[in-house]
């Protein structure tokens, strides 16, 4: 570690700001932060610190880019952890014209006790020091670091994240609505189904804003949505009919796509860990 090699995270007081604050002095880095009347300006920061982790919500991050644009030099290394990467890879690039800048997502949230084997995306915006000096830093805690760029980035995750919540949202309003005892549900529950209660109880530990913007900020959340409800009706009205056998015919082929696709996942995944 070089000498005053000093860590600023503008955003640092709120949660996954205060996560990579803890992370980074346990790894023996100075860090100073700048918040709403915590800490530093923005400006003092900058002028402190060699690396500034960008911790701030997606409405705020182009104006905080912007401000600290002109304050920038060329021993800088800028990060941001923006759950979306389009639109903040151009910010970064319009505003932050001198020093290197690497685009992250970490694909956890602030209540992680241990990193090992979760995953943070990566985009090398510009420059290389910061790109190896993250990898050095995050690689022996076992994290998994995925290199993406930001538009395959976009698509993937509104997959991933935003038609995965948004399904969550929708098992939680039909056990709230049928009203059955939760005690029963789990007792009832198969292993698989008892997984799927086990994810959703992570939401119990979640920012709701956060999964608001998550769910409503990627512009092709509106498409898996929609892709959703499509299935949703096409697949209701099938099984539904009155005809048994034209009804089981279409399960079966459905099914034995979903077999196909479940086998090529075993093959990537490997076998279950639960």
């Amino acid at each position: 570690m070089e000498e005053n090699f000093t860590i600023g995270i503008i955003g640092g007081a709120g949660k996954m700001g205060n996560f990579f604050k803890a992370f980074f002095e346990k790894k023996g880095y100075k860090v100073l932060i700048s918040d709403l009347n915590e800490g530093l300006s923005k400006v003092e920061l900058l002028k402190q610190s060699k690396v500034i982790l960008l911790s701030v919500p997606m409405e705020t991050f182009p104006q905080v880019v912007e401000e600290i644009g002109n304050y920038v030099k060329p021993h800088h290394w800028i990060l941001d952890i923006c759950s979306l990467k389009v639109e903040p890879v151009r910010v970064m690039k319009k505003f932050l014209k001198r020093g290197e800048i690497l685009a992250t997502h970490p694909l956890f949230g602030p209540y992680e006790k241990s990193l090992r084997n979760k995953i943070i995306v990566l985009y090398r915006v510009r420059g290389k020091n910061c790109y190896s000096w993250f990898k050095e830093t995050f690689l022996p805690e076992g994290v998994k670091l995925v290199e993406v760029s930001p538009q395959k980035h976009d698509q993937i995750i509104a997959l991933s994240q935003v038609l995965n919540h948004f399904w969550l949202i929708i098992l939680a309003k039909i056990i709230k609505d049928l009203s059955y005892p939760l005690e029963d549900i789990i007792n009832l529950s198969p292993p698989s189904f008892e997984r799927q209660l086990h994810i959703l109880k992570r939401f119990a530990y979640q920012d709701e804003k956060l999964y608001a913007k998550i769910q409503l900020d990627n512009p092709l959340g509106k498409k898996m949505r929609r892709i959703f409800y499509q299935n949703c009706k096409l697949l209701t009205q099938t099984f539904n009919q009155n005809n048994y056998k034209e009804a089981e015919e279409a399960f079966l082929k459905y099914f034995k796509m979903a077999k196909e696709l479940a086998k090529r996942l075993e093959e990537l995944l490997g076998p279950e860990n639960f």
